[in-house]
């Protein structure tokens, strides 16, 4: 992909992010209603980073240092930070709620977000919403190919800001126990960036590293090859067996 062009990719995510911000913002009545209308399954989780075990990506853990993907419990203690998921009778989670802010007598948490599971424009994309109503800026697009295989998640944060963190899959070696992941960071305004630089040298608004991992015939890790893009190569960093 030629260089122009690979940025221009980037920043029709911050686009569409847009897009999808835009028309959120007006439609919290109907993601409330679907919500309440399809809700078959709820499940309690410690405090997480992102989606958390709601989460369609296997490599995030891997990709994001001390990221925190939560683990399911079944009672909450005083004071404690926690979510609830929830399900429709498919196994598709449709929201997820954060309990992060303490009640007025300090003893237990109460909803402090909900953060809705969308379909728009033929991938799945998440809005949050704090309790009072108010959009915040940070969306996941969530994408599958045609076998319901996770193709690519995107953080993007939306306002112009051409943000995108990208987690993208390919599966061409899959019968050879082998996924490839790409992992790109953008910021297309950070300062002291250039467009006109490729990823991988300094100056570049992108950083990438490349996974490549080996899996059994349950899709359960044996291990990952890291690689760091160099000055436009990617560069063995890490092989990791589990």
């Amino acid at each position: 992909m030629y260089l122009k062009n690979y940025y221009e990719y980037w920043d029709g995510f911050s686009a569409e992010c847009d897009a999808f911000h835009e028309y959120a913002c007006y439609h919290l009545e109907e993601f409330k209603t679907e919500f309440e209308n399809k809700k078959i399954r709820k499940v309690m989780s410690t405090y997480a980073d992102g989606l958390g075990i709601v989460s369609p990506s296997k490599m995030t853990k891997y990709i994001i240092k001390n990221y925190r993907s939560g683990r399911v419990i079944k009672t909450v203690k005083p004071g404690q930070l926690y979510e609830v998921a929830y399900y429709d009778n498919e196994d598709n989670p449709l929201a997820i709620e954060s309990y992060s802010q303490l009640t007025p007598d300090g003893g237990y948490t109460k909803r402090s977000e909900t953060r809705y599971f969308v379909n728009y424009d033929d991938s799945v994309w998440t809005a949050s919403f704090s309790e009072r109503g108010m959009i915040y800026y940070e969306h996941y697009k969530i994408v599958y190919d045609e076998n319901h295989r996770l193709k690519g998640l995107y953080q993007i944060n939306a306002g112009n800001s051409l943000q995108v963190m990208a987690e993208e899959y390919d599966y061409s070696e899959i019968e050879q126990g082998i996924v490839t992941c790409l992992f790109t960071d953008y910021v297309g305004k950070a300062s002291g960036t250039s467009k006109d630089i490729p990823i991988g040298y300094k100056g570049s608004p992108a950083i990438q590293w490349k996974y490549v991992v080996n899996i059994d015939e349950k899709g359960k890790h044996k291990a990952i090859t890291v690689y760091k893009n160099i000055n436009g190569e990617f560069v063995f960093n890490e092989h990791v067996d589990f």
